[in-house]
Protein backbone atom coordinates (compact mmCIF):
# COMPACT_ATOMS: atom_id res chain seq x y z
CA UNK A 1 0.00 0.00 0.00
CA UNK A 2 1.38 3.36 -1.06
CA UNK A 3 0.73 6.83 0.31
CA UNK A 4 -0.55 7.89 -3.10
CA UNK A 5 -3.11 5.08 -3.06
CA UNK A 6 -4.45 6.27 0.30
CA UNK A 7 -4.78 9.79 -1.07
CA UNK A 8 -6.65 8.46 -4.12
CA UNK A 9 -9.00 6.36 -1.98
CA UNK A 10 -9.83 9.32 0.28
CA UNK A 11 -10.60 11.50 -2.74
CA UNK A 12 -12.94 8.87 -4.22
CA UNK A 13 -14.60 8.35 -0.83
CA UNK A 14 -15.23 12.09 -0.44
CA UNK A 15 -16.44 12.63 -4.02
CA UNK A 16 -18.20 9.24 -4.43
CA UNK A 17 -17.42 9.65 -8.10
CA UNK A 18 -14.30 8.46 -9.93
CA UNK A 19 -14.48 11.19 -12.57
CA UNK A 20 -14.71 14.06 -10.07
CA UNK A 21 -11.99 12.49 -7.89
CA UNK A 22 -9.70 12.20 -10.92
CA UNK A 23 -10.27 15.87 -11.80
CA UNK A 24 -9.56 16.89 -8.19
CA UNK A 25 -6.35 14.86 -8.14
CA UNK A 26 -5.32 15.98 -11.66
CA UNK A 27 -4.87 12.38 -12.84
CA UNK A 28 -6.45 10.34 -15.60
CA UNK A 29 -9.53 8.40 -14.51
CA UNK A 30 -8.22 5.02 -15.78
CA UNK A 31 -5.06 5.50 -13.76
CA UNK A 32 -7.10 6.35 -10.65
CA UNK A 33 -9.33 3.30 -11.11
CA UNK A 34 -6.30 1.05 -11.55
CA UNK A 35 -4.67 2.37 -8.35
CA UNK A 36 -7.88 1.78 -6.36
CA UNK A 37 -8.13 -1.79 -7.69
CA UNK A 38 -4.47 -2.43 -6.78
CA UNK A 39 -5.14 -1.08 -3.28
CA UNK A 40 -8.20 -3.29 -2.81
CA UNK A 41 -6.23 -6.30 -4.07
CA UNK A 42 -3.43 -5.51 -1.60
CA UNK A 43 -5.90 -5.11 1.30
CA UNK A 44 -7.96 -8.14 0.30
CA UNK A 45 -11.27 -6.23 0.62
CA UNK A 46 -13.48 -4.05 -1.55
CA UNK A 47 -13.57 -0.42 -0.46
CA UNK A 48 -16.26 0.72 -2.91
CA UNK A 49 -19.45 -0.68 -4.39
CA UNK A 50 -19.53 0.39 -8.04
CA UNK A 51 -22.58 0.49 -10.28
CA UNK A 52 -23.24 2.29 -13.52
CA UNK A 53 -25.03 4.99 -11.58
CA UNK A 54 -23.19 5.45 -8.29
CA UNK A 55 -20.21 4.69 -6.08
CA UNK A 56 -20.74 3.81 -2.42
CA UNK A 57 -18.39 3.01 0.44
CA UNK A 58 -18.46 -0.50 1.82
CA UNK A 59 -18.17 -1.11 5.56
CA UNK A 60 -14.49 -1.85 5.00
CA UNK A 61 -14.21 1.35 2.97
CA UNK A 62 -15.71 3.45 5.75
CA UNK A 63 -13.27 2.01 8.28
CA UNK A 64 -10.38 2.50 5.87
CA UNK A 65 -11.38 6.15 5.26
CA UNK A 66 -11.09 7.01 8.97
CA UNK A 67 -7.67 5.37 9.30
CA UNK A 68 -6.42 6.80 5.99
CA UNK A 69 -7.34 10.36 7.00
CA UNK A 70 -5.43 9.91 10.27
CA UNK A 71 -2.40 8.52 8.43
CA UNK A 72 -2.38 11.35 5.88
CA UNK A 73 -2.70 13.94 8.66
CA UNK A 74 0.25 12.31 10.45
CA UNK A 75 2.29 12.49 7.24
CA UNK A 76 1.46 16.19 6.85
CA UNK A 77 2.37 16.80 10.48
CA UNK A 78 5.66 14.94 10.06
CA UNK A 79 6.48 16.94 6.95
CA UNK A 80 5.71 20.21 8.74
CA UNK A 81 7.79 19.19 11.76
CA UNK A 82 10.75 18.33 9.53
CA UNK A 83 10.51 21.65 7.68
CA UNK A 84 10.21 23.56 10.97
CA UNK A 85 13.26 21.77 12.38
CA UNK A 86 15.27 22.47 9.23
CA UNK A 87 14.35 26.16 9.37
CA UNK A 88 15.12 26.45 13.10
CA UNK A 89 11.60 27.13 14.39
CA UNK A 90 11.34 23.74 16.09
CA UNK A 91 13.96 21.91 18.18
CA UNK A 92 16.31 22.79 21.04
CA UNK A 93 19.02 25.41 21.56
CA UNK A 94 21.35 26.07 24.51
CA UNK A 95 22.19 29.68 25.38
CA UNK A 96 25.05 30.68 27.66
CA UNK A 97 24.86 34.08 29.32
CA UNK A 98 26.93 36.33 31.55
CA UNK A 99 25.45 37.16 34.96
CA UNK A 100 24.97 40.85 34.15
CA UNK A 101 22.79 39.94 31.16
CA UNK A 102 20.41 38.12 33.52
CA UNK A 103 19.44 41.35 35.28
CA UNK A 104 17.46 42.97 32.47
CA UNK A 105 18.43 41.68 29.04
CA UNK A 106 17.84 37.95 29.52
CA UNK A 107 14.27 38.07 30.93
CA UNK A 108 13.09 40.18 27.99
CA UNK A 109 14.98 37.96 25.53
CA UNK A 110 13.48 34.73 26.92
CA UNK A 111 9.93 36.14 26.83
CA UNK A 112 10.40 37.44 23.31
CA UNK A 113 11.98 34.20 22.04
CA UNK A 114 9.24 32.02 23.56
CA UNK A 115 6.62 34.11 21.73
CA UNK A 116 8.55 34.14 18.44
CA UNK A 117 9.58 30.46 18.56
CA UNK A 118 7.08 28.46 20.67
CA UNK A 119 8.34 25.23 19.08
CA UNK A 120 11.91 25.69 20.34
CA UNK A 121 13.05 24.58 23.81
CA UNK A 122 15.57 27.12 25.11
CA UNK A 123 18.07 25.85 27.72
CA UNK A 124 19.96 28.49 29.72
CA UNK A 125 23.41 28.25 31.32
CA UNK A 126 25.08 31.05 33.29
CA UNK A 127 28.81 31.37 32.57
CA UNK A 128 31.51 33.98 32.08
CA UNK A 129 32.54 35.19 28.63
CA UNK A 130 35.70 33.04 28.73
CA UNK A 131 33.68 29.99 29.77
CA UNK A 132 31.28 30.66 26.90
CA UNK A 133 34.11 30.70 24.36
CA UNK A 134 35.32 27.28 25.54
CA UNK A 135 31.78 25.89 25.67
CA UNK A 136 31.01 27.12 22.14
CA UNK A 137 34.23 25.62 20.80
CA UNK A 138 33.43 22.31 22.52
CA UNK A 139 29.80 22.40 21.37
CA UNK A 140 28.25 22.27 24.86
CA UNK A 141 26.34 25.51 24.17
CA UNK A 142 25.04 26.79 20.83
CA UNK A 143 24.95 30.55 21.37
CA UNK A 144 26.43 32.81 24.02
CA UNK A 145 25.49 36.22 25.40
CA UNK A 146 28.90 37.60 26.35
CA UNK A 147 30.45 40.99 27.01
CA UNK A 148 33.02 42.83 24.92
CA UNK A 149 34.26 39.74 23.13
CA UNK A 150 36.62 40.39 20.25
CA UNK A 151 36.41 38.63 16.90
CA UNK A 152 38.42 35.42 16.68
CA UNK A 153 38.88 32.62 14.20
CA UNK A 154 36.00 30.19 13.95
CA UNK A 155 33.62 32.29 16.07
CA UNK A 156 31.02 34.80 14.95
CA UNK A 157 30.53 37.77 17.28
CA UNK A 158 27.71 40.26 16.75
CA UNK A 159 26.74 43.16 19.00
CA UNK A 160 23.28 42.89 20.54
CA UNK A 161 23.23 45.87 22.89
CA UNK A 162 25.62 48.67 23.84
CA UNK A 163 25.27 49.81 27.45
CA UNK A 164 26.87 52.84 29.10
CA UNK A 165 29.11 52.23 32.10
CA UNK A 166 28.09 53.91 35.34
CA UNK A 167 30.12 54.76 38.44
CA UNK A 168 28.52 53.64 41.71
CA UNK A 169 29.38 55.58 44.87
CA UNK A 170 28.12 55.44 48.48
CA UNK A 171 25.48 57.96 49.49
CA UNK A 172 28.02 59.76 51.68
CA UNK A 173 30.69 59.95 48.97
CA UNK A 174 31.86 63.46 47.98
CA UNK A 175 30.80 62.75 44.37
CA UNK A 176 27.27 61.57 45.17
CA UNK A 177 25.62 64.88 44.20
CA UNK A 178 27.19 64.93 40.74
CA UNK A 179 25.30 63.64 37.69
CA UNK A 180 28.31 62.86 35.51
CA UNK A 181 31.98 62.36 36.25
CA UNK A 182 35.14 61.24 34.52
CA UNK A 183 36.98 58.07 35.43
CA UNK A 184 39.81 60.25 36.79
CA UNK A 185 37.42 61.49 39.50
CA UNK A 186 37.62 58.00 41.05
CA UNK A 187 41.41 58.13 41.42
CA UNK A 188 41.20 58.98 45.14
CA UNK A 189 38.73 56.18 45.91
CA UNK A 190 39.15 52.47 46.48
CA UNK A 191 37.51 50.44 43.69
CA UNK A 192 35.60 47.20 44.23
CA UNK A 193 35.05 44.90 41.26
CA UNK A 194 34.29 41.38 40.15
CA UNK A 195 37.29 38.98 40.21
CA UNK A 196 39.80 39.78 37.50
CA UNK A 197 40.07 36.16 36.35
CA UNK A 198 36.32 36.09 35.73
CA UNK A 199 35.98 39.45 33.96
CA UNK A 200 39.38 40.26 32.46
CA UNK A 201 37.84 42.49 29.80
CA UNK A 202 36.02 44.62 32.37
CA UNK A 203 39.29 45.07 34.26
CA UNK A 204 41.17 45.92 31.09
CA UNK A 205 38.55 48.49 30.07
CA UNK A 206 38.82 50.23 33.46
CA UNK A 207 42.59 50.24 33.30
CA UNK A 208 42.54 51.65 29.77
CA UNK A 209 39.96 54.31 30.68
CA UNK A 210 42.08 55.37 33.64
CA UNK A 211 45.26 55.40 31.56
CA UNK A 212 43.66 57.50 28.83
CA UNK A 213 42.52 60.00 31.46
CA UNK A 214 46.05 60.19 32.88
CA UNK A 215 45.36 58.45 36.20
CA UNK A 216 45.38 55.06 37.95
CA UNK A 217 42.68 53.25 39.87
CA UNK A 218 43.23 51.51 43.20
CA UNK A 219 41.51 48.12 43.33
CA UNK A 220 40.72 47.18 46.92
CA UNK A 221 38.10 44.40 47.05
CA UNK A 222 36.50 41.75 44.87
CA UNK A 223 32.97 40.33 44.88
CA UNK A 224 31.58 37.38 42.91
CA UNK A 225 28.16 38.91 42.18
CA UNK A 226 26.88 42.36 41.33
CA UNK A 227 24.50 42.30 44.30
CA UNK A 228 27.48 41.79 46.61
CA UNK A 229 29.43 44.46 44.76
CA UNK A 230 26.67 47.01 45.34
CA UNK A 231 26.39 46.01 48.99
CA UNK A 232 30.11 46.70 49.43
CA UNK A 233 29.67 50.13 47.85
CA UNK A 234 26.73 50.85 50.17
CA UNK A 235 28.95 49.81 53.10
CA UNK A 236 31.50 52.41 51.94
CA UNK A 237 34.17 49.82 51.18
CA UNK A 238 34.75 51.56 47.88
CA UNK A 239 33.25 52.64 44.54
CA UNK A 240 32.50 50.53 41.47
CA UNK A 241 31.96 50.77 37.72
CA UNK A 242 29.09 48.66 36.35
CA UNK A 243 26.92 48.28 33.22
CA UNK A 244 23.81 50.48 33.29
CA UNK A 245 21.47 47.47 33.59
CA UNK A 246 22.86 46.77 37.09
CA UNK A 247 20.75 49.70 38.34
CA UNK A 248 17.77 47.34 38.23
CA UNK A 249 19.12 45.60 41.36
CA UNK A 250 17.97 48.65 43.39
CA UNK A 251 20.53 48.71 46.21
CA UNK A 252 19.84 51.33 48.91
CA UNK A 253 22.63 53.67 49.95
CA UNK A 254 24.29 54.03 46.54
CA UNK A 255 24.24 56.61 43.75
CA UNK A 256 24.85 56.02 40.04
CA UNK A 257 26.83 58.55 38.03
CA UNK A 258 27.22 58.64 34.25
CA UNK A 259 30.82 58.40 33.04
CA UNK A 260 31.59 60.96 30.35
CA UNK A 261 34.73 59.21 29.07
CA UNK A 262 34.57 58.23 25.37
CA UNK A 263 35.17 54.54 26.03
CA UNK A 264 32.77 54.21 28.96
CA UNK A 265 30.51 51.58 27.43
CA UNK A 266 30.16 47.81 27.22
CA UNK A 267 28.75 45.61 24.46
CA UNK A 268 26.55 42.58 25.00
CA UNK A 269 27.39 40.24 22.13
CA UNK A 270 25.84 37.15 20.58
CA UNK A 271 28.52 34.50 20.03
CA UNK A 272 28.41 31.23 18.06
CA UNK A 273 30.65 28.91 16.09
CA UNK A 274 30.93 29.61 12.38
CA UNK A 275 30.35 25.94 11.57
CA UNK A 276 27.39 25.35 13.90
CA UNK A 277 24.89 23.37 11.81
CA UNK A 278 22.11 23.47 14.41
CA UNK A 279 19.27 25.36 12.62
CA UNK A 280 17.80 26.58 15.93
CA UNK A 281 21.17 28.10 16.85
CA UNK A 282 21.46 29.92 13.55
CA UNK A 283 17.87 31.07 13.88
CA UNK A 284 18.52 32.40 17.41
CA UNK A 285 21.55 34.31 16.13
CA UNK A 286 19.47 35.85 13.36
CA UNK A 287 16.69 36.76 15.79
CA UNK A 288 19.18 38.39 18.16
CA UNK A 289 20.65 40.46 15.34
CA UNK A 290 17.19 41.45 14.14
CA UNK A 291 16.22 42.36 17.70
CA UNK A 292 19.34 44.49 18.15
CA UNK A 293 18.62 46.38 14.92
CA UNK A 294 15.05 47.07 16.02
CA UNK A 295 16.36 48.48 19.31
CA UNK A 296 18.94 50.74 17.65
Amino acid sequence: MELRQMQYAVAVAEELHFGRAAERLLVAQPSLSRQIRDLERDLGVELFERTSRQVRLTAAGSAFLVAARRALAAVDSSREAALDAASGVRGTVTLGFVASAAIQILPELVRWHSRARPGVRLTLREMTTEEQVSAIQEGSIDVGLSRDLEEREGITVSAVLREPLLAVVPSAHPLHSRRTIGIRDLADSQVVTLPRERVPRAWDRLVVLAHESGTRLHFAQEANQFATLLALVAAEVGVAVVPASVRALRQDGVHYLRLRDDGAWTDVCAVARDDNVNPTARDLQALLQKRSHSKS
